[in-house]
């Protein structure tokens, strides 16, 4: 019996045998229902909630890791410029106040707010 999962990487569905290597894992490991916490081969989950898990599909799993990786080559170039680890380790030592409001504003717009300038790749 198997099951579908909805790849994340290029939006279709895709039949799985029963496991799936998911990101961050090394080895596929057995797909549980999100409703029930059982194996989805076991049973019918059709009342279950939750029951779409997103898992990149075999076909698409190379492509989704390169451009994962290429996102964290980018993100850690970008995190060395601005000096994150060290505004970071600085903002966490000051104690409550307006320099550390004004360090931890500044890291705030600095992953949230500066959408333009990454989609321009600056």
């Amino acid at each position: 019996m198997s099951h579908r999962h909805f790849c994340d990487s290029a939006g279709h569905w895709w039949e799985c045998d029963g496991t799936a290597l998911r990101r961050g894992d090394t080895e596929p490991s057995v797909c549980l229902c999100r409703g029930c916490r059982l194996p989805l081969e076991d049973g019918d989950h059709a009342r279950c909630k939750n029951r779409v898990e997103l898992v990149t599909c075999p076909e698409h799993r190379e492509e989704e890791c390169r451009r994962t990786g290429e996102a964290k080559q980018e993100y850690d170039r970008r995190a060395a410029e601005f000096g994150f680890d060290e505004k970071w380790a600085r903002m966490k030592a000051l104690p409550d106040g307006p320099e550390k409001h004004a360090l931890a504003e500044e890291i705030v717009e600095w992953l949230f707010g500066d959408g333009d300038k990454r989609k321009a790749g600056a």
